[in-house]
């Protein structure tokens, strides 16, 4: 991220307001001080930590990214980097336990070059010169590394060369034939040998098991019903060597003292991974329970409820390694040995925290922040930040919905901006079709409306006269209006419909509309100029021209600002302060779907990431660059415009609230529904609504009446977010009924961010049908 400052004079103007200054050049400018987080939640499927060897001394983990493989200590939690070995373009690169081996070769073929063995826990390194007719496998010991010798029908002979504390250099592995080279592998190995398979002369799959002790290769008979290696569990324990023929529940055991004493072990389940653990087999059941079961018969021990479904890994010392827990934020790492009474026993080899549940869109309206998440499955979580200053928000939702329970509204989709949108008074909707009608299978357009709170109700609202259109996306949306594309007779067209009346409203927007409140604000091709039209008249209320003869592909609206996307023959991309009609043109390339505005500044998603353009001085200062991968808007970033911060998310699912130096747009009423009489005989309350272009944190409601000139507090609030909506039962605050008569109601209303002077509005209202208790009132 980076951060630039801004010359004084451009300084002074973002705190005084865009009457301040004239323009002047795009500079960078400083980020704001105010950035919220909100940290994501945990995923619900466990993070995994894979161990890929272990020694009595350590494991090797890895961090994410190439290169970063590890070793960590037993015994004092060290991490030490794997030993950088060199192997050449043709060597070979291994394991086991705590060592990390490379076998060097600059040329192919088969003759071997020299092998480095580290050992991670010592830190000491021993390098074996290249054996003169063998060659290297992958396999090795404390003492030994295991090689081969070819002979000229392609037939091996196993050797067991001598490491610098082994004084038998070169000792041949004793075994009932010569085992076929293109048909020999090591399945596994620890300290004290390995399991191989070989087709043996008479044309049989064999697994055998390499002492490396005895230097002795014994074929071992597979369990009943196997005829294949290949249909056989086999692992490596301390003491014995299990073997399970797929699908089957009885495990037999051989000593690796005496391979002709043996036991039968039942184990839990038909399937999943087992292991020898000192004198226990280790079972992991198909639900992902792990169960010890002893060799010599007794109850089985549940050593945990739930484990990781990647199995077990063995360690070069017979223990077990596997990741398990409750739930995926108590999850671990675990290591199973045998304990003091020789039963098995967990140990901790490291925490693992919860992964991020992946945040896949983002929506910020009037401070209310809507994620969306899947973990794996798909939700919305929503949450109310501060409107200014650094407190920190809430790290847990105020309320979620989940695909389950409401695929029409709780499910994200990232790939469709305007699945889901906020209005901006605390709803959010979404388009779904009434079934089956003229136009095929989804005909008809039904909004669907959730209120965004614990609790909140979700109703549908069909509308009528859409019976042979199709929907497909919201392209805007502001309180009670909804602004959206259907398919009518394989025509795409823009409708506006309000949601509360649940008709279709008779306007014909252009592909360039949006909606600010109850204003629905397009182009004018003809004239070069934005206009808007009062949806509850019909009567156009403000324009603003472009200077150039611009044909906007997109309007955009936030407080006193506009966006409008012109093509580079007219001027390109423009922003403008509506009250002082100052023309700001901005320093980049006309592109669809790239720019959000905000109030007094905007957010383009340029290749690199994000590019804050802060517009309040009367240029477009570049106040912040955001490191972004390039995704779609409501994907990983999102602008609150009614007077809000930006909203992006990081690398690691968390989001970043940032706000813009300088002041917002004072506020406003976007739209307002008061009725102009009262009849308190058919009403319990007057009611009325005024939605605001920011949130408040105070307002209040009175009442004059006109005759007498007492004025009356009828209702007041604190905190609100888009929408005020006091009912009035005639009263005043004591209880008592005010009389009947004309009325002049007034509203006030303070600025949340405490940009801009109170806010005031006001009308009249005919008070009629009052209690007959209630005298006239008395002139002062």
């Amino acid at each position: 991220m980076r951060r630039s400052r801004v010359l004084g004079a451009t300084a002074l103007a973002l705190a005084t307001g865009i009457g301040a200054l004239t323009a002047a050049p795009a500079a960078a400018g400083p980020a704001a001080a105010d950035e919220l987080t909100i940290a994501p939640l945990p995923h619900r499927t466990p993070s995994y930590q894979s161990v890929y060897e272990a020694g009595p001394n350590g494991v090797m983990l890895d961090r994410p990214g190439p290169g970063n493989m590890y070793w960590k200590s037993f015994a004092d939690g060290r991490e030490v980097p794997l030993a950088d070995c060199p192997s050449g373009p043709y060597g070979k690169w291994m394991s086991l336990g705590d060592t990390v081996g490379c076998e060097y070769r600059d040329a192919s073929g088969t003759t071997a070059g020299p092998l480095t063995l580290h050992d991670q826990a010592t830190g000491r390194s021993e390098t074996l010169a290249a054996p003169a007719g063998r060659s290297w496998t992958s396999t090795f010991s404390p003492t030994q590394v295991l090689a081969t010798e070819q002979d000229a029908e392609g037939r091996l002979t196993l050797h067991l060369m001598g490491r610098e504390n082994e004084p038998r250099k070169d000792v041949t592995v004793t075994a009932p034939e010569r085992i076929p080279a293109h048909r020999f592998w090591v399945q596994t190995s620890d300290e004290k040998g390995a399991l191989i398979t070989y087709r043996s002369a008479a044309g049989q799959e064999t697994l055998a098991l390499l002492d490396f002790a005895t230097a002795t290769l014994t074929p071992l008979a597979l369990p009943e019903g196997a005829t294949d290696p290949g249909n056989v569990d086999y692992a490596l324990g301390s003491r014995w060597v299990s073997l399970r023929k797929s699908g089957s529940t009885t495990a037999t055991l051989l000593s690796r003292a005496d391979l002709a004493v043996t036991r039968s072990v039942t184990t839990p389940t038909a399937y999943g991974p087992t292991q020898p653990v000192g004198d226990w087999l280790v079972a992991q059941e198909r639900d992902n329970a792990v169960t010890a079961v002893p060799v010599d018969g007794g109850a089985p021990r549940t050593l945990l409820a739930r484990s990781s479904d990647r199995g077990l890994t063995t360690g070069t010392d017979g223990s077990a390694y596997l990741a398990g827990g409750t739930d995926s934020s108590h999850w671990a790492m675990y290591r199973v040995t045998p304990g003091p009474d020789g039963a098995p026993v967990l140990s901790t080899v490291m925490a693992l925290p919860p992964d991020p549940a992946d945040r896949v869109t983002l929506s910020l309206a009037q401070g209310r922040l809507i994620t969306g998440q899947e973990d794996p499955d798909r939700s919305l979580q929503g949450y109310t930040v501060p409107v200014s200053g650094t407190s920190p928000p809430n790290q847990t939702p105020d309320w979620s919905c989940a695909e389950a329970t409401d695929p029409r509204l709780c499910t994200p989709r990232a790939q469709l901006p305007g699945w889901t949108v906020p209005t901006g008074d605390g709803r959010i909707v979404s388009l779904s079709s009434k079934g089956a009608g003229a136009c095929g299978s989804l005909c008809g357009v039904v909004v669907n409306v959730r209120e965004t709170r614990p609790g909140g109700t979700v109703r549908q609202v069909p509308l009528p006269g859409t019976d042979e259109m199709q929907p497909y996306l919201i392209k805007s949306a502001s309180g009670r209006y909804v602004l959206f594309t259907v398919t009518e007779k394989n025509t795409s067209r823009l409708l506006v419909a309000d949601i509360d009346a649940g008709k279709v409203l008779d306007f014909k927007p252009s592909p360039a509309a949006t909606l600010w409140g109850s204003a629905l604000w397009e182009r004018d091709g003809q004239t070069g100029s934005a206009f808007a039209t009062d949806l509850r008249t019909g009567w156009i209320t403000k324009r603003q021209a472009f200077g150039t003869s611009c044909r906007a592909d997109e309007i955009q609206v936030s407080g006193d600002w506009l966006y409008a996307l012109c093509s580079a023959f007219t001027g390109g991309p423009v922003a403008f302060h509506m009250p002082s009609n100052k023309r700001i043109p901005l320093p980049f390339a006309p592109e669809s779907d790239r720019v959000q505005l905000g109030d007094g500044y905007l957010v383009r998603q340029g290749g690199a990431g994000l590019e804050v353009y802060n517009l309040r001085s009367g240029a477009p200062v570049r106040e912040r660059d955001i490191a972004q991968e390039e995704t779609k808007y409501g994907s990983n970033w999102t602008l609150d415009r009614f007077g809000g911060r930006l909203a992006y998310t990081d690398a690691g699912e968390t989001v970043h609230l940032a706000g813009v130096t300088g002041k917002t747009s004072p506020l406003a009423a976007i739209d307002q529904d008061t009725a102009a009489t009262v009849d308190f005989k058919q009403a319990k309350t007057w009611q009325a609504r005024w939605w605001l272009s920011k949130p408040v944190s105070s307002w209040k409601l009175m009442v004059r009446n006109k005759t007498s000139g007492i004025t009356t507090v009828v209702r007041t609030g604190t905190d609100a977010r888009g929408l005020i909506t006091p009912a009035w039962d005639g009263k005043s605050p004591t209880g008592s009924y005010l009389f009947t008569g004309e009325y002049e109601w007034t509203l006030t209303a303070r600025p949340a961010d405490g940009h801009g002077a109170e806010f005031r509005t006001s009308g009249t209202v005919t008070v009629t049908g009052v209690p007959p208790v209630a005298r006239p009132p008395l002139r002062p």
